[in-house]
């Protein structure tokens, strides 16, 4: 059994449907890539699944129960972490005080702590700036803090929208290189990415969305011509 499976899921917002009978799904410790252009409907999906977009049809089952229904809160305190497109960080708030919220579901103890240093151990750039507003920091340290936030919570499967959007290159690579090691923490992780290169070339599979619909699948969709003509220029290097 996948550990979240979309099933048929439709969405819609007034007359227009955001996504028609979309079906998806992850297993346990893997790293899925969803790309497709803007208003493929790629974040839609990701809100789909923590409650956060409104959903006409169709089933979300995460670790074998349905969390169709379920509130934004009671998904995120079952292990699911959405880190939004855009970024989020509290900007009123220190980095410290960002991290320490993403905790909120934990007890402050040893392990809440030990978590608090591996987060900085993973983006020493934010050691420095545990006292400084987080809306001060740069894009790159901003989307740094909002992963290392999400990861506090200790989630089961990471939800991560447009991570890339707007770094710096050697700023991806090390965002990229994070996540890929989540895998060995047990974290299973969706990544709806427009850095297709670099997403797919991560990925245990991959899904390509347009329209609202799912519209290919595969484990290697770096190789694919279709994919490569689409999002690639028709080079991959």
């Amino acid at each position: 059994m996948a550990f979240l499976t979309i099933s048929d899921l439709s969405v819609t917002f007034g007359n227009v449907r955001a996504l028609d009978k979309v079906s998806f799904s992850i297993e346990r410790n893997e790293i899925v890539t969803i790309v497709g252009a803007n208003g493929a409907g790629k974040s839609t999906l990701m809100r789909a699944v923590m409650g956060l977009a409104p959903v006409l049809g169709g089933t979300i089952e995460f670790d074998g129960r349905s969390i169709r229904r379920t509130s934004t809160h009671a998904i995120a305190r079952k292990g699911i972490a959405l880190v939004p497109e855009g970024r989020g960080p509290l900007r009123q708030l220190t980095v410290r005080e960002n991290l320490r919220l993403g905790a909120f579901a934990r007890r402050w103890n040893a392990d809440a702590r030990r978590d608090f240093d591996e987060a900085l151990d993973r983006f020493p750039a934010l050691k420095p700036r545990l006292t400084q507003m987080a809306g001060t920091l740069s894009g790159g340290e901003q989307q740094m803090l909002v992963i290392a936030r999400a990861m506090m919570a200790r989630p089961k499967l990471l939800l991560l929208d447009e991570p890339s959007l707007g770094l710096a290159p050697l700023i991806v690579a090390r965002v990229f290189e994070t996540i890929a090691s989540l895998r060995a923490m047990d974290v299973s992780v969706v990544i709806v990415e427009q850095n297709a290169h670099a997403a797919l070339g991560m990925a245990d599979r991959a899904y390509v969305i347009e329209n609202g619909r799912i519209v290919l699948e595969g484990t290697d969709l770096l190789g694919d011509p279709r994919v490569q003509e689409a999002f690639l220029g028709g080079i991959v290097s």
